[in-house]
């Protein structure tokens, strides 16, 4: 009789045992995804577009870096303004610490190369396919007018997003700046 009770006390005990266990995996298993999905939309949306020097660059691969985003255009006065602070910046940085990625909208490859002769710039050039370029500003929010900048941090995160030109001089330029310093000295 004894047995028959330890033999009961015992299944029932590896039952509990197993069901509990079950949901703790579970309610794990549900908030790792949670979590996952939160993190996934702190992250900047991954691109991979060619550059003007031969080789192409992907978003995700820069990670560790300051990244700074720059939708911009050869027809786009602002634009062409922002090309030597954007050249200043880059040399004082240097590549190893930030990586300034010139997106251009709308220009071919040999528009692009005839554009440099004139206006040197000193960071990467990117262009690519319309179809890619509109799936990355939608991507980004819409990129609406341009010169548009995107801060992204070294983790991967979009900081803080700049419609308009950021020219020295300007308010909107100095917050700029401070945003910059703190994100390159973000661990």
């Amino acid at each position: 009789m004894n047995y028959k009770i330890i033999i009961i006390l015992s299944i029932s005990f590896i039952n509990f045992k197993m069901i509990f266990a079950d949901s703790l995996i579970k309610k794990v298993t549900k908030k790792d995804k949670i979590n996952a999905i939160i993190d996934e939309v702190k992250y900047a949306p991954d691109f991979t577009l060619e550059a003007l020097n031969d080789s192409s660059y992907t978003l995700s691969e820069l990670r560790g870096k300051v990244v700074l985003l720059n939708f911009w255009a050869t027809w786009c006065g602002p634009c062409r303004m922002e090309i030597p602070d954007f050249n200043e910046i880059y040399k004082k940085h240097g590549s190893d610490k930030i990586e300034i990625l010139s997106i251009s909208i709308s220009d071919t490859r040999k528009a692009l190369e005839n554009f440099r002769k004139v206006y040197p710039i000193d960071y990467p050039v990117l262009y690519g396919k319309s179809k890619d370029l509109d799936k990355i500003m939608r991507d980004y929010g819409g990129v609406y007018a341009v010169p548009t900048s995107i801060l992204i941090g070294k983790k991967g995160d979009v900081l803080k997003t700049y419609p308009g030109a950021l020219l020295k001089g300007h308010p909107v330029y100095s917050a700029f700046m401070n945003d910059l310093n703190l994100a390159l000295n973000q661990k």
